[in-house]
């Protein structure tokens, strides 16, 4: 079982744990971290990702459509036409992994949202 922080380089994990922290955004860094990748290692965390997790509940959270959900459980264009997609689940595969999200301060506001 690959996690994400095992696929990308430590670095580009402890920068996108400050920049939850610091609300401030790496997408470039995290891009660039996703390309680098090596397909196969990506292609298996994130379909251990989705089996652990029920992808269509995770399609919908992150905003991903049906079709392109389908296309990267079966490892078709990663880091291609699904680019955006990729970059979303690898994320919050990384929030989990390292625990970010208990570190992002939400909104007053936003209290009442559903997450």
């Amino acid at each position: 079982m690959l996690k994400m922080m095992d696929v990308l380089e430590q670095n580009l994990v402890q920068n996108f744990i400050t920049s939850l922290s610091a609300q401030t955004e790496h997408t470039d860094e995290l891009i660039d971290g996703i390309m680098n990748a090596s397909e196969g290692d990506l292609k298996t965390a994130i379909h251990h990702f989705l089996s652990q997790n029920d992808a269509v509940e995770v399609a919908h959270a992150l905003d991903i459509q049906q079709d392109h959900i389908q296309a990267i459980q079966t490892g078709l264009s990663l880091k291609k036409e699904n680019l955006a997609d990729t970059a979303k689940i690898v994320a919050l595969c990384l929030a989990l992994e390292t625990n970010s999200l208990d570190h992002v301060e939400i909104a007053e506001s936003l209290q009442d949202y559903p997450m």
